[in-house]
């Protein structure tokens, strides 16, 4: 609707002045840079206009002793207008300046930046320019409404570091100022304009015309491959879109698409590369759901399906099921493959400085070694090698007899698959960016009484909304953080601090301050913090169940080749620590400058919530843990901890609370009554409505639950002490006859509790 209503106000605006081309060239209808839709720009030395000479193309200035040809070429549907220093012209030192003026039609933009593509709008709904928004000589725009995309190139000359932009709420202009100087005598401005022939892909015809003359463009910068969905049913019918380079027009290939985990061929689709853009359509069969990597291969070429090449092109796509086919759901980190595809290399987010109009990408292009265009930042086959946790659970689930199904973070916010359908949701590496949509789904799911175990480190850090819709993202926007950093924080906002500076490396975190973090949101209350570097993992909990008959004792080592970002729990005293580094250390801030907290703490390796159905495997690393030969501790206390979450007490059955009494903070029964769960309503605290919600402090409940026989010998059900608890939460316990029940604590307001809609029940 916002977007709407901008298209609506700004529909009437005047048509562009005429510019220094016009007076050219006219405006011939077949030059959309002369046309109506066109932006406005203007060109300046010394803040000096041009005097135009139609007839020579020649574009001359009052006292300054420069003169430029202007002239016009089309070359594969692309109009280029250059302009050079003449023969006859002075070459000196004065600064030029080229200006966009864009209408608010005119908002997409692509870039070349570090050696990465980077899209970015020009305005975000709320009508702010993205406060990330690194533009220069060299970018492209486009006009959806009108498929016109629009650009300025310098070469020979050196750019300004940094252009000037602006944008006006007022008249929805954004302008853009482009400066370098006159000095070389090799300058060369290059405007450009064309109708592009794949809308989605507006920007490849460029790149494959800069192909051959621009060195950004690598070698290897083609194919480039782009599923239109990172998600496959079968018997959908999906697409692939291939972006050849310019040579390999019409050459026989074929998209193979191999099952990763188990290594084999599933299908080959022939095709023809055809420019711009060849879409490959893929009849999707009952391929088991997993993860799938797709490749292009010239026709007829043999692939052996366990050599992974990583300096050819490669993509990945998941299919899941139709209907659920198994009791554990792995959602796919898809929200950070997206943020962080192809960023290059910028800071996408803003922390909790207010830098937060950050945006990045989404329809990204695919990987090279030499060109990170890829879906997978913190990789599958790099990095941290996804995959062999991937591999990993195959041989779990065929050797504990359940199933795995496969879905991303973008199937869990549309609604595509049901978080409830599932006893234990594994969500994979790194999971750093959610939607508003899977936050909310994955909060109810938890309050509910379902199992999840999250990966890595960084887990749901940051509330994205992708633009123009959920349901067809072009754009990823950062909408807030849903924890506070330990380290990397404005000056104003104090880490929580876990142990005292002078506390020895094997002290236990007893009584943390929470500094300013009053409004933890994370679902899965913790906070991201770095594994001390060479620090072992050593067993901090011998007599849990989960490590129980394992003949281990306190501070044993867990082999393995730990490290990388840490998830680490906001109130320690809710967790059970399974394995912790062996060392305790400062935390400092990623790249090692700024700040950080000097409080010395262990980390976290494997973990488990004393409330909720929760576990936490930290240290983003841990998949070539998995993969180590020495890991064999490790793989066998990660099958116990899935055990331990999947075969968890559910809340099922009757509500045996009274209707009458459903509201309050106690319950009494007439008789006594068996109990084994509880699911009660807090208040939520969060108004997501609310632009500035993550800067506004949310209160949370802090509370015990107990039973009585008597109403006087109470025996405690539920210690709810530590942590932020917000609406909706379910306990579960060993059975007990009661016939009273009282929920005792307070809000972090000091106002009193409040508990609604409360639901009791007995055996599972």
């Amino acid at each position: 609707m916002r977007l709407l209503l901008c298209a609506a106000l700004f529909s009437a605006l005047p048509a562009q002045p005429a510019s220094f081309l016009t007076e050219t060239f006219g405006t011939p209808a077949d030059q959309p840079l002369l046309g109506p839709d066109a932006p406005g720009f203007t060109l300046t030395v010394a803040n000096r206009s041009f005097n135009v000479d139609r007839a020579a193309r020649r574009l001359t200035l009052d006292g300054i002793p420069l003169r430029f040809d202007l002239r016009h070429e089309r070359r594969g549907g692309i109009d280029l207008y250059r302009i050079r220093h003449a023969k006859d012209s002075e070459i000196r030192g004065e600064q030029i300046r080229f200006a966009w003026s864009f209408p608010p039609a005119f908002n997409e933009s692509m870039t070349l930046d570090t050696g990465a593509m980077q899209g970015q709008p020009l305005y975000l709904p709320n009508g702010k320019v993205p406060d990330n928004q690194f533009t220069n000589w060299g970018l492209l725009f486009y006009n959806r409404a009108a498929n016109l995309a629009v650009g300025a190139v310098l070469d020979g000359a050196e750019a300004a570091r940094n252009a000037r932009r602006g944008h006006s709420r007022f008249t929805g202009i954004t302008t853009l100022q482009l400066t370098a100087t006159t000095a070389s005598p090799r300058l060369e401005i290059t405007l450009f304009a064309y109708r592009p022939g794949d809308r989605e892909f507006w920007w490849a015809e460029w790149y494959q015309f800069r192909s051959g003359s621009d060195p950004e463009v690598a070698p290897n910068f083609f194919p480039i491959l782009a599923p239109a969905d990172l998600s496959w049913q079968p018997g959908e019918r999906q697409t692939v879109r291939i972006v050849p380079s310019p040579g390999a027009a019409g050459r026989k290939m074929e998209l193979v698409g191999i099952d990763e985990v188990r290594r084999q061929v599933i299908w080959r689709v022939p095709f023809t590369q055809e420019l711009p853009v060849t879409a490959v359509k893929v009849e999707v069969g009952e391929w088991r759901s997993g993860l799938y990597r797709l490749i292009v291969v010239p026709a007829g070429q043999a692939v052996d399906p366990a050599a992974i090449d990583l300096n050819a092109k490669l993509t990945n796509v998941f299919v899941r099921p139709t209907r659920p086919g198994g009791t554990v759901l792995f959602v796919v980190p898809t929200d950070m493959w997206y943020a962080y595809s192809t960023n290059g290399g910028h800071d996408f987010h803003g922390w909790r400085t207010g830098y937060d109009g950050s945006v990045g990408y989404s329809p990204a292009a695919m990987s090279s070694r030499h060109r990170r265009l890829n879906h997978f930042y913190y990789s599958l086959y790099e990095r941290y090698n996804d995959i062999h946790h991937f591999r990993y659970l195959e041989e779990l689930a065929l050797r504990d007899g359940f199933a795995i199904d496969y879905a991303t973070q973008h199937d869990v916010a549309l609604g595509r698959v049901r978080l409830d359908d599932y006893r234990l949701v594994l969500i994979g590496n790194h999971c750093e960016f959610t939607t508003r949509e899977g936050y909310l789904r994955f909060t109810e799911y938890l309050g509910r009484g379902g199992a999840v175990l999250v990966h890595g480190g960084d887990s749901f850090a940051v509330m994205v909304e992708y633009l123009p819709s959920l349901e067809a993202p072009r754009y990823i926007w950062q909408q807030g953080h849903l924890w506070a950093h330990l380290s990397d924080q404005p000056s104003d906002f104090r880490a929580p601090v876990l142990l005292p500076a002078d506390a020895p490396p094997d002290a236990s975190v007893v009584n943390p301050d929470p500094g300013s973090g009053i409004d933890y949101l994370n679902p899965f209350h913790n906070t991201v913090g770095y594994w001390p570097a060479g620090s072992k993992a050593v067993i901090a909990a011998e007599t849990h169940p989960i490590v129980a008959g394992l003949n281990l004792k306190r501070g044993d080592e867990v082999p393995g080749p730990w490290g990388g970002e840490v998830d680490i729990p906001y109130a320690p005293h809710a967790w059970d620590v399974i394995v912790r580094s062996e060392r305790a250390a400062p935390e400092g801030r990623e790249f090692g400058i700024d700040a950080y907290d000097p409080t010395p703490f262990h980390r976290v390796g494997l973990a488990v919530h004393k409330n909720l159905r929760l576990g936490m495997v930290c240290g983003e690393n841990f998949p070539n843990v998995l993969a180590a030969p020495e890991s064999r501790l490790f793989r066998e206390l990660y099958r116990r901890t899935v055990r331990h979450l999947l075969d968890g007490p559910g809340a099922a059955g009757p509500n045996l609370v009274p209707e009458s009494q459903r509201n309050g903070v106690t319950v009494a029964w007439d008789q006594p009554v068996t109990l084994t769960a509880l699911r009660y309503e807090l208040p939520a605290a969060i108004d997501l409505s609310e632009p500035d919600w993550y800067r506004k402090p949310a209160p949370y409940a802090n509370y015990t639950i107990e039973t009585s026989i008597d109403g006087e010998t109470w025996e405690l059900a539920a210690d709810r002490r530590y942590g932020p608890w917000r609406g909706v939460q379910t306990d579960t316990f060993a059975p007990r006859t009661a016939r009273f029940l009282r929920f005792a604590g307070r809000l972090s307001t000091s106002e009193p509790l409040t508990v609604r809609h409360i639901e009791a029940y007995g055996r599972d």
